[in-house]
């Protein structure tokens, strides 16, 4: 139980920090798909090592080959690509807490496309994130749009994410070669997008190597697989309460590291939008123990 508390905790922590780093990186000069490039790198040679010491197989069928790479393409990639470019116009904490709208858009997604329907409280969490996301973007006063946009884009795209990786035939797969299946796409997109474009650049100096190395790549890929292993002990439920502490981590961190300003807008909405996540883990844990029942 403890174990798989501090593993979750530790998840959150290090994807609640990276997107300060990445936001850092970009702002020394860094491209995004230089950026994007060199983390999905550090993920494939994490897993490659993970896949060489458990002495797992890479033998994939044509059907999960193929949803692997749509998700990586439609999911990984595209996600990765907005909400970096979202960072260049917003405060990262703003940028996170409108991506973590995506608990919501799930069940959005799951009640119409999928006629899973809605139950009272996924009606109130939806209500209250997007209240929250009113108050975080100031009903369009404060935030400029197309940073909103971006972030309410990449909300939209981790979504179909997500239920792309609960369903399909790749769902067999040892993660860690699900993963890699998954990144290589982008790997190979985004370094042909950075040299296609000119904008291939690296870090200047061993500062920003190391930020870029352990601070984006490592913080990604040891989140992921921290999580997984969390999820594996505690349980999906519990796992997700927990979880919580990533925007909240995002938010502190990057306030502390940038200074930036916290404006009761801000605050109010990003409350809601914790609160609107709260609600849709409970509905979980409570759709849980009646299926169990």
């Amino acid at each position: 139980m403890i174990t798989g508390l501090l593993c979750v905790a530790g998840a959150a922590a290090l994807l609640g920090i990276m997107p300060t780093m990445q936001k850092q990186l970009l702002m020394n000069g860094l491209s995004i798909y230089s950026l994007l490039f060199f983390t999905n790198l550090t993920t494939n040679i994490v897993c490659l090592l993970l896949i060489n010491l458990k002495k797992r197989s890479l033998k994939i069928r044509k059907g999960q080959l193929l949803q692997c790479v749509l998700m990586g393409i439609f999911g990984q990639l595209l996600t990765g690509v907005l909400l970096n470019s979202s960072y260049l116009f917003l405060p990262v904490g703003t940028t996170m807490m409108l991506n973590f709208l995506y608990p919501s858009i799930v069940c959005i997604i799951m009640g119409t496309l999928f006629k899973e329907g809605f139950t009272r409280l996924q009606f109130a969490a939806i209500g209250v994130s997007v209240l929250g996301m009113v108050f975080l973007t100031g009903a369009g006063g404060e935030m400029p749009v197309i940073g909103v946009v971006l972030a309410v884009a990449s909300a939209f795209t981790y979504s179909g994410y997500l239920i792309a990786n609960e369903k399909g035939p790749a769902n067999e797969l040892p993660i860690e070669v699900k993963l890699l299946y998954i990144t290589i796409p982008g790997s190979i997109i985004y370094f042909l997008l950075s040299v296609t474009t000119n904008t291939f650049t690296i870090p200047q100096g061993a500062p920003e190597w190391v930020m870029l190395i352990v601070g984006s790549g490592l913080f990604s890929a040891g989140g992921f697989f921290l999580m997984l292993y969390g999820v594996s002990r505690l349980g999906a439920s519990t796992a997700s309460f927990v979880s919580m502490l990533e925007p909240v981590i995002s938010v502190v961190f990057a306030t502390v590291w940038f200074r930036d300003p916290v404006t009761v807008g801000i605050t109010v909405g990003g409350i809601l939008v914790i609160m609107s996540i709260l609600l849709i883990t409970v509905d979980g844990q409570r759709k849980s123990s009646l299926s169990v029942v």
